[in-house]
């Protein structure tokens, strides 16, 4: 009974981590294809993964969506431009996230040591990310880096005062944070409404399996 209730849950993590990755996908689509918004938002549901199912599922996850935006790398610009390596960026993120919220009990105890927490892995994320990703965008600059709005924002002071590999760290520390808190801060939402959810249908199933064996 024990071997088919882990095997249930290890196709549930799966089906949640292809559809959440196709999710974040989605997520760029609109806000920075439609809205233009100078935020990245693309790690929204990878963040969700994280507090669900921990930091694996959540960077397998980020390698759903980093394959499908791959492929659109590929159709749009005729190659990727080695943009996975980006995926180094969204293990740091991950793990150093991870560091904050794996005690989960901590999360539940007050309202203002929930917010301290978020907001500390929010920063503390971002911070590392800019340094992480400005190195790796110094390794895949392409010709067309300044089409999204958050590029024309990072290397608004890209020149000689600054330099490209400066102004591609500096320039992202204001953007990602307020990208990590708001990402981390959605995330927690979705969790929480996500395990509201399953639980009512626990709940639901017992009551019927009760009912049935009366």
């Amino acid at each position: 009974m024990n071997e088919k209730k882990s095997l249930k849950q290890i196709i549930e993590i799966a089906l949640l981590v292809i559809v959440f990755g196709c999710m974040d996908f989605l997520a760029i689509l609109l806000f920075q294809d439609t809205l233009d918004l100078p935020l990245f938002l693309d790690t929204i549901f990878m963040t969700a993964t994280l507090f669900l199912f921990g930091p694996v599922a959540a960077f397998f996850e980020y390698l759903v969506y980093m394959g499908i935006s791959c492929i659109r790398m590929k159709v749009s610009y005729g190659s990727v431009h080695m943009i996975y390596l980006y995926s180094v960026s969204a293990l740091t993120i991950i793990l150093i996230t991870w560091l904050f919220i794996r005690r989960k009990d901590n999360l539940k105890k007050s309202v203002n040591r929930t917010f301290l927490i978020l907001v500390s892995a929010a920063i503390f994320s971002g911070l590392a990310c800019s340094i992480v990703s400005g190195f790796v965008n110094s390794f895949i600059y392409f010709k067309n880096e300044n089409d999204l709005a958050y590029d024309r924002v990072i290397f608004a002071f890209n020149g000689e005062q600054f330099g490209f590999l400066a102004s591609a760290i500096l320039g992202r520390i204001p953007v990602t944070i307020l990208d990590r808190i708001i990402t981390t801060f959605t995330a927690f939402g979705i969790f929480n409404l996500y395990s509201k959810i399953k639980t009512s249908i626990q709940k639901i199933g017992e009551g019927g399996a009760a009912s049935f064996g009366n």
